[in-house]
C-alpha cells in the first residue's frame, strides 16, 4: 500500500513537471488556460472549465476564461457576480476562506438555495437555477488561485457524470498552481513587452521632437505658438531673426505684450484646421520701431495656435521701388519728350516760316532734351548694372586734387552768374586709389546737387585724413531732415516728390554715388541741419 503511495506522488510529480514545462512554453495568457484545459483533459474528465478572477476592490468575481461542453465561450458574455461573505455560492466561499472545494452534490445544494448557482451550456447561455430548470452539472472542484498568500480567482472544473475523488482533487491543485505561475509569468512577461513598446514609442515620439525642435530651428519661416491662455510658448530661431526679439525674453508672455497690436492682426489673420489648407496674409506690424510686412498663416493645433510667418519687407520695399520707378521715369521722360516732338512738330510745319535764330533755338532745345533722356536712360542702366554685380571698377592711384580742379572748371560756364563754386583744396593731398571715371562720376552728381538745392555758392574741400582721401561738397539749400538722411540714398527716394521745390530727377543719383563709392572701398555719408544746407563727404582710401 505504502508503495503504492509512492508511486503515485512520484506520477504527481512527473505529471507536474510535464505541466510546468508545457505551460511556459507560451506568453499569452489566454493561450496558457488553452494548453491549461487541454492538458487536465488527459487526467481528470470534466465538461467544463472556469477560471475566474477576484478583485478586492470591488468585491466582483469575472469570468476569464470558460470552455462548456467542447465550445470555448467569450469570457465577456458573462456577468460579473457579487461577492457573497455570508457564504452562499461556492465560489464565493472558495475565496472567504482560502480553500479547496470538492462538491459531488451539486444538485442537492442548488435544491437547497445556499447561494446563487447559475448553468452555462455550450452557446454561451446563461440561465439561473433551479428557477430555470435543474442543474446538469453533478459534481465541481473549485480550487483558488492564490498569489502571495490572498486569493486572486477561482478555477471550477464540473463534470455533468460521474463524481471526483480526493485524489483528483489534490491532482487540480497542483495543476492549478502551475497554471496560476505560467499565467503570472505570461502576464509579466506582455506588461514588459508592453513596457518595451511603450519605451520604444516615448524615445519615437522623443526623437521626432527633437527631429522637429531642430527643424523649427532651421527653418526660414518664424515660428511661433500661443496657447489658449494666450501666451507664446514656443519661439523659433527665425522669428528671432526676423523680429529681433530673443525667445527667452517672448516665451511665457502674453502674445499681445509681444505685439503691440495683436488683437487688430488676430481678427484679419485666418485660421485653419489641422486637416485644411492655411491661407496667407501680409500685414503690417510695427516692432520697437521697425515697421515691417509680414506673411501670417495659421493653423489650430491641440496645444493652441501655430503661426507661420515670413519677412516681406523687402519683397514690399521692391513693390514700392517698381512702382516709384515706373512714376518716376514717367514724370522724368514726359518733359523732354514732350519738349522734343513739339520742337520737331515745329521745325516741320509748313505752314509757317521760322527765322534761322528760331529753327536754332528748337534745335538746340532738342539737343539739350535729348542729352537730358540719354542721361536718364545711362541712370536706369547703371542701376541695373549695380543691382547685377556688372559694374566693373579700377583700383588705380588718381590725382583727386587735378581731377577735382578740372570738374570745377568744367561745369563753371555751365552754371548762372549768380552761383559760384568755392574750391579749397589742402596741401600736400595724397592720391586715392580708386577709379577714375566712377570717381568723376560720382563728384558730378554731387555738385550737381548741390546746384540744383542750393540758392548760393557751392563749396567744394578736398583734403587728405587718416588713412583717406576726403572730398565734401557743401551747398546753402535748405539742408535734409535727420530722418531722411540715409532715405536719400535709396533707390527713387525723392525729398520733395511732388517736386513742388526742387528740380527734377530719376531719384537715383546719391543711390548710385554712394555704390560707387562702396565698390572702390570708400564711403559717402552726408551732414546736414534743417535751414543749414548739407554737406556730403566722399572718403576713397589712400593709394
Amino acid at each position: 500500500m505504502k508503495k503504492q503511495g509512492v508511486e503515485r506522488e512520484a506520477e504527481v510529480a512527473r505529471l507536474l513537471l510535464h505541466v510546468a514545462r508545457q505551460l511556459g512554453e507560451t506568453l499569452e495568457p489566454e493561450r496558457v488556460y488553452d494548453r491549461f484545459r487541454e492538458l487536465l483533459a488527459d487526467v481528470v474528465p470534466h465538461d467544463g472549465v472556469v477560471v475566474s478572477s477576484y478583485h478586492g476592490e470591488d468585491e466582483l468575481i469575472r469570468c476569464e476564461y470558460a470552455w462548456v461542453e467542447g465550445n470555448r465561450i467569450d469570457p465577456q458574455s458573462l456577468p460579473p457576480l457579487p461577492l457573497n461573505r455570508d457564504g452562499g455560492g461556492m465560489q464565493s466561499r472558495v475565496i472567504m476562506t482560502g480553500e479547496p472545494l470538492l462538491a459531488n452534490d451539486v444538485a442537492e445544494r442548488v435544491e437547497e438555495g445556499q447561494g446563487p448557482y447559475y448553468n452555462v451550456d455550450r452557446e454561451g447561455n446563461v440561465r439561473k437555477i433551479p428557477e430555470a430548470g435543474p442543474a446538469a452539472t453533478t459534481a465541481a472542484m473549485m480550487v483558488p488561485v492564490k498569489h502571495e498568500g490572498q486569493v486572486v480567482g477561482v478555477v471550477q472544473m464540473m463534470t455533468d457524470r460521474g463524481q471526483y475523488a480526493p485524489e483528483d482533487l489534490e491532482l487540480v491543485e497542483g495543476l492549478v498552481g502551475q497554471m496560476a505561475a505560467a499565467v503570472r509569468n505570461a502576464r509579466l512577461q506582455k506588461e514588459r513587452t508592453r513596457l518595451e513598446a511603450a519605451e520604444a514609442a516615448a524615445r519615437a515620439r522623443a526623437a521626432e521632437r527633437e527631429q522637429a525642435a531642430r527643424v523649427l530651428e532651421v527653418v526660414g519661416d518664424g515660428i511661433f505658438l500661443v496657447d489658449r491662455d494666450g501666451t507664446v510658448v514656443l519661439w523659433n530661431r527665425a522669428a528671432e531673426v526676423v523680429t529681433g526679439l530673443r525667445g527667452e525674453s517672448v516665451r511665457g508672455k502674453p502674445v499681445t505684450a509681444v505685439f503691440p497690436e495683436w488683437n487688430l492682426l488676430a481678427e484679419r489673420i485666418p485660421v485653419a484646421d489641422e486637416a485644411a489648407a492655411a491661407r496667407s496674409v501680409t500685414l503690417p506690424v510695427e516692432l520697437d520701431g521697425r515697421d515691417l510686412w509680414l506673411s501670417f498663416v495659421a493653423v489650430q493645433s491641440a496645444d493652441g495656435l501655430v503661426y507661420a510667418f515670413r519677412d516681406l519687407t523687402s519683397e514690399r520695399r521692391l513693390d514700392d521701388e517698381k512702382r516709384d520707378f515706373i512714376a518716376t521715369i514717367s514724370h522724368e521722360l514726359r518733359t523732354p519728350m514732350a519738349a522734343v516732338y513739339g520742337a520737331a512738330q515745329t521745325l516741320l510745319r509748313s505752314d509757317i516760316q521760322l527765322r534761322p535764330e528760331q529753327a536754332r533755338e528748337l534745335l538746340e532745345m532738342i539737343a539739350t532734351q535729348a542729352s537730358r533722356l540719354s542721361q536718364v536712360t545711362e541712370e536706369v542702366l547703371l542701376t541695373t548694372r549695380l543691382d547685377r554685380g556688372d559694374v566693373r571698377v579700377e583700383q588705380e592711384p588718381v590725382d583727386v586734387v587735378e581731377l577735382t580742379r578740372a570738374m570745377v572748371l568744367t561745369m563753371t560756364p555751365q552754371l548762372p552768374e549768380s552761383l559760384v563754386i568755392d574750391l579749397e583744396i589742402e596741401p600736400d593731398v595724397p592720391r586715392a586709389s580708386g577709379d577714375r571715371d566712377r570717381i568723376q562720376q560720382v563728384l558730378l552728381n554731387l555738385i550737381d546737387n548741390a546746384v540744383k538745392y542750393g540758392s548760393g555758392p557751392v563749396g567744394v574741400r578736398v583734403e587728405g585724413a587718416s588713412g583717406v582721401v576726403r572730398i565734401a561738397v557743401a551747398d546753402s539749400g535748405p539742408g535734409i531732415p535727420q530722418q531722411e538722411q540715409q532715405s536719400i540714398f535709396e533707390k527713387f527716394y525723392r525729398s520733395d516728390p511732388q517736386l513742388t521745390r526742387a528740380p527734377g530727377g530719376t531719384g537715383l543719383g546719391l543711390y548710385i554715388a554712394r555704390e560707387l563709392a562702396k565698390r572702390m572701398g570708400g564711403r559717402l555719408d552726408v551732414r546736414s541741419q534743417p535751414g543749414a544746407g548739407a554737406t556730403f563727404v566722399f572718403e576713397l582710401p589712400r593709394a
